[in-house]
């Protein structure tokens, strides 16, 4: 790699939570009452954004959009997972109750409200000074919890506390009960918050699509993954597709198409997991094709990917599909002496034809989904550029390990390019990392000094502090 230059980038920028509020009001003794009640399932990302809102409405709104979040399937009326969980509240208060404290508060009330009722119970002989015996919870696998060696042991002293550290272990089962992340708390141009009823899938010519496919002209899909502000994995997906056959106009002299783009991910259960669907106006590149981005913030696993495309005017549709792998971010391991650390991840290497500067979100931009924060990628199709252009590879790591006497990490990440590969053809300079969380881009690279054909992009990234070694691969092709 000739030059390379190596420069920060921003990190968690693709949040599709915390939307910027200001001058909120105070929150009355009804906001606050519902915050004390869903507080055990409560992500810290929600209570910012809740108690931002500028509007009495808007806080009722949000509360509806909270239950819409959790709720498995849409399309019935009943939400059961909002009765299974007030259920399990009352309880918790009943049964977990410490002097000036709400049972569901205490960690014993929220580990029984998040996990269920323990496989096994033992109580400690000799007992305590507080209204329970100390107690020590054995939990094993069950369908929608796993763990770690196939069990979790949690040791509760008289006063229902669970040992340092445990909250965030119950923060992250928390989150796992978003089953809807692509429904968020999003501002519309009045800045108040998106109604809960414009959140919804809508009966439209580009979602009519995912039930009758058509294939009136050529297009594919691709999808790359970050990780989000609230722990949660953002798919950042591309439409690409051939305008030949298309209504076109000219805007400065450049053709452009009118479509609608609409994505959706179908869970291995048949259910849809998360949609998307936005009208663009699209330039026409030199190849006849226009490339449009989407977003959808998903629960790891597995998905199939639909996407397409309407031609607005001229009615021409085509929708292509990819089973697509949802990566965790987020991930845990427990060690021996039973201390919970997370796992140091990489999101997908990017490969872009540049980084420019925003001054804010452009939601009609063909590449929106790719804001992040301050700059916007501008990302290849498959990866692939022409030995005329320059490309940046663009990645993220995160969650590596943190010295608790400096602050600081200790990380390596190179990033070379493989011919077909195998052969190393280039190496960037080892990029130091001493943060938590790191964001960079490697590059501009002339592809002049290449030859045509098809390339690895490799990542790796040593944890010295962990004492572990991530890889992360993308492509790159490269055309005459």
């Amino acid at each position: 790699m000739r030059n390379p230059s190596t420069r920060s980038a921003i990190l968690l920028a693709v949040a599709l939570l915390s939307p910027g509020l200001a001058a909120a009001q105070k929150l009355d003794k009804d906001d606050k009452k519902w915050l004390d009640d869903v507080r055990p399932i409560l992500t810290v990302d929600e209570e910012k954004t809740y108690k931002g809102l500028k509007e009495k409405g808007d806080r009722q709104e949000f509360q509806k959009i909270f239950w819409a979040r959790r709720d498995a399937d849409l399309a019935t009326p009943e939400n059961e997972f909002q009765a299974e969980y007030q259920a399990a509240r009352a309880t918790a208060d009943q049964k977990y109750r410490v002097a000036g404290q709400a049972g569901s508060n205490t960690d014993c009330g929220r580990t029984f409200i998040l996990l269920g009722k323990p496989d096994e119970v033992q109580e400690e002989t000799g007992g305590g000074t507080g209204l329970m015996v100390p107690q020590t919870w054995t939990y094993r696998d069950r369908p929608g919890h796993t763990f770690q060696g196939g069990k979790a042991v949690i040791a509760f002293d008289a006063e229902c506390r669970a040992p340092g550290g445990f909250s965030g272990q119950l923060d992250r089962v928390a989150a796992s009960k978003v089953l809807q992340p692509n429904i968020d708390y999003r501002t519309g141009k009045d800045g108040r918050l998106v109604k809960l009823a414009d959140l919804l899938p809508r009966d439209t010519a580009a979602r009519a699509l995912f039930k009758q496919p058509r294939q009136d002209f050529p297009t594919a899909i691709e999808a790359a993954y970050l990780k989000v502000a609230d722990g949660g994995t953002a798919l950042l997906g591309l439409v690409r597709g051939e305008a030949a056959g298309l209504a076109t106009a000219d805007s400065g002299g450049a053709k452009t198409v009118n479509v609608s783009i609409a994505a959706s991910a179908v869970a291995e259960d048949g259910k849809e997991a998360g949609w998307t669907e936005q009208t663009m106006t699209l330039p026409v590149g030199p190849d006849g094709s226009f490339l449009a981005s989407f977003k959808l913030g998903l629960k790891p696993g597995k998905y199939t990917l639909k996407a397409g495309a309407v031609d607005v005017k001229g009615g021409k549709a085509a929708l292509a599909t990819l089973p697509v792998e949802v990566p965790d971010f987020s991930r845990v391991e427990t060690a021996p002496d039973g201390t919970v650390a997370k796992v140091p991840t990489a999101a997908s290497i990017i490969v872009v034809r540049g980084i420019e500067e925003v001054a804010g979100p452009d939601p009609q931009h063909p590449f929106a989904a790719f804001e992040l924060g301050k700059v916007r990628l501008l990302p290849t199709f498959g990866g692939r550029a022409t030995k005329a252009e320059q490309v940046e590879f663009f990645y993220q790591v995160y969650d590596l390990k943190v010295d608790p006497v400096t602050g600081k990490a200790d990380a390596t990440a190179v990033l070379s390019v493989l011919k077909d590969g195998k052969t190393p053809v280039a190496k960037a300079p080892p990029n130091t990392i001493d943060t938590e969380y790191a964001g960079s881009s490697v590059g501009p690279i002339p592809l002049s000094a290449y030859e045509p054909g098809k390339y690895v992009v490799q990542l790796k990234v040593t944890d010295k502090l962990a004492k572990k070694e991530l890889v992360r691969e993308g492509t790159l092709e490269i055309l005459p």
